[in-house]
């Protein structure tokens, strides 16, 4: 069953029809013709939906959303809620409308029919963990679980949607996860005054398909799901486990660092650096994460239990790296202040990190003055961190004021923080007119990195230095993409193998399939769908690809703005031994190779995407 909720009348419609999450929120916005509207606008409907594969990682909630950060359609998956929202017997809602006051829904599906419910909520949000208390304490009594939104949701785009499991009337602790990327919360809360939903029903029997993994691989079900697991699980070759721990033994001297400033930092120092974050970020996290095995999982019985906690507090590679080491922050106990108050305000951690580190340059390089932001001038130099007593002591420095500038754009507490709660892109237009006596050779936008979209949207890369991140394509700030650091293609070869990411990235977030799961559960996509769907899926993941570049080039198409993007590709070029193409861009031939990607990434993709 497949529901439309209006917010404004405060009922609800069925949809017939049998749709995967992502193309029923594609096929809701062109059926409403979003594009037409501000994100904000009520008309810009807000949608998620679960997964169907009654398989280990397969109950995922997928939202999907026009972006306001992105200006496009985009999605965001959140582990675990799935297997909690199945007991509705409720597979996609589309909401639409805005209530006259902040308000929970909850979707009970306890009883013979549906029902929808709209319980207002007035009480102040500062604290997301703390509305979760609030939630808990009204809904204890029952086998719910519920998807909420912070402070940060009702003034910025970055908005961030959270969830945690709940036992025993108790959060699971590790177990929270966050549907951050796009601004989907400040959409649900801005468009729609909804500041959650809650959901619960009765207990729906799944098949099994057991057979069909342990016939393919010839082993046990849960040997195959380890098997091909296990740098989430734990790592025999590298003793460590989940993203945060494996992914700093791959990055090495890439690892992104002072706002992406790597091309201009020596190689040498960049290792010498390296180890230390080994020392103070991943050995610290070994021995209170790994060796203490606290680990879980993210609500849905899952063995793979990626999730790595300690001290309270859920760690992940990417919101640590962006409010860690790209802000000069090398000591994993500073770095836990800025996360958890990015995580108690409810704003995207990729997002905030990206915007903040590109506020610490510009304080650092004196385009922006401490007091025009609101805090004191950071750290940004690798020389200020050659020693254990500066990193420590200067991380702790730089964490502080990112702790502040946090509060400072989640509350809007200055004009600085107003502007900067719409993300680089915006700001910097603001600031190019503001300050013209600053800008000589570089404009504001210049020292950001970003991905960019018609007029003003925009969105932050993963956390790696890969060509692939930076390319103009259909979608952008996840792993629709060739997302390897350290190499450097042939801009045709690069297409190609970010087709055949997006392909099936976008396929699994459609079927709502942990991509943690990705290695053992591709193979046999087809096999396994066949038992519960007649769609194909290679063929509607073509065409949701194609229906997404339709519905976007109403609103525009992606440019390439920054110079500090440009200078990541150049220097990539020489940093990764590309010999031909570092002497292409010497002769000034940057924009060919961009042109040539785009050509046979659209070609291959079979869809019309041009770049401005």
């Amino acid at each position: 069953m497949n529901i439309l909720i209006d917010a404004k009348e405060q009922n609800y419609s069925i949809i017939e029809g049998e749709y995967f999450p992502l193309s029923f929120g594609m096929m809701m916005h062109e059926t409403h013709e979003t594009w037409k509207y501000n994100p904000f606008d009520e008309k810009n409907l807000f949608c998620f939906g679960r997964g169907i594969l009654p398989v280990i990682g397969g109950h995922r909630l997928i939202f999907s959303f026009r972006s306001p950060l992105w200006d496009g359609f985009h999605f965001s998956a959140m582990g675990g809620a799935g297997y909690t929202f199945k007991d509705t017997g409720v597979s996609n809602v589309a909401i639409t409308g805005k209530c006259s006051i902040p308000s929970l829904i909850v979707i009970n599906g306890e009883e013979e029919n549906l029902k929808v419910d709209f319980i207002p909520f007035n009480d102040k949000i500062e604290s997301i963990y703390e509305f979760n208390e609030k939630i808990i304490d009204k809904f204890k009594e029952k086998n719910y679980r519920a998807f909420l939104v912070g402070p940060a949701s009702k003034t910025t785009n970055m908005g961030a949607i959270y969830s945690h499991t709940i036992k025993n009337g108790k959060a699971v602790e590790g177990s929270e996860d966050w549907a951050a990327r796009g601004g989907g919360g400040s959409v649900l809360f801005q468009a729609h005054n909804i500041v959650g939903v809650v959901f619960f029903g009765k207990k729906r029997p799944e098949k099994d398909l057991r057979h069909i993994v342990e016939e393919h691989f010839k082993k046990p079900y849960t040997k195959v799901v380890l098997e091909n697991t296990e740098k989430y699980r734990y790592s025999e070759e590298k003793k460590t486990g989940g993203t945060f721990g494996n992914n700093y033994h791959i990055t090495m001297e890439l690892t992104p660092i002072f706002n992406w400033r790597m091309p201009f930092i020596d190689k040498n120092k960049r290792f010498k650096l390296h180890r230390k974050i080994l020392k103070h970020f991943v050995k610290n996290f070994d021995i209170e994460a790994i060796e203490t095995k606290n680990w879980t999982n993210c609500g849905e019985p899952c063995p793979t239990v990626c999730k790595k906690h300690r001290n309270g507090l859920h760690v992940d590679y990417e919101p640590y790296e962006a409010n860690g080491p790209l802000l000069g922050i090398f000591d994993i106990y500073a770095a836990d202040k800025v996360v958890n108050m990015v995580d108690t305000i409810g704003i995207d951690a990729i997002e905030f990190g990206n915007l903040c580190s590109w506020v610490f340059e510009l304080l650092d390089n004196g385009m922006l003055k401490p007091e025009e932001v609101g805090i004191e001038k950071p750290v940004f130099d690798i020389e200020s961190f050659e020693n254990d007593e500066d990193i420590l002591k200067n991380s702790e420095h730089n964490a502080k004021q990112a702790v502040a500038f946090a509060k400072i754009v989640a509350f809007n507490e200055n004009e600085f923080g107003n502007l900067c709660s719409r993300g680089v892109r915006r700001a910097s237009k603001v600031l190019n007119e503001k300050y013209p006596e600053r800008i000589k050779d570089r404009k504001f936008e210049d020292f950001g990195v970003y991905d960019s979209f018609g007029k003003e949207g925009q969105i932050s890369p993963t956390m790696y230095w890969a060509i692939g991140n930076f390319m103009p394509y259909l979608i952008q700030g996840k792993y629709l993409t060739h997302y390897q650091c350290g190499v450097f293609l042939e801009p045709e070869e690069l297409a190609k193998l970010s087709v055949k990411n997006t392909l099936e990235e976008i396929m699994l977030e459609n079927l709502g399939i942990c991509r943690f799961h990705r290695k053992w559960i591709t193979p046999i996509i087809d096999k396994l769908l066949k038992e519960v769907s007649d769609i194909d899926i290679f063929f509607e993941s073509k065409k949701l690809l194609k229906d997404i570049s339709k519905y976007d080039s109403n609103i525009g198409y992606p440019t390439m703005e920054s110079k500090r993007v440009e200078e990541l590709i150049i220097s990539g070029a020489n940093e990764f031994e590309n010999e031909k193409w570092s002497k292409e861009f010497e002769k000034g031939n940057f924009n060919e190779y961009i042109k040539r990607v785009v050509k046979k990434y659209e070609e291959l993709l079979e869809i019309d995407w041009k770049i401005k």
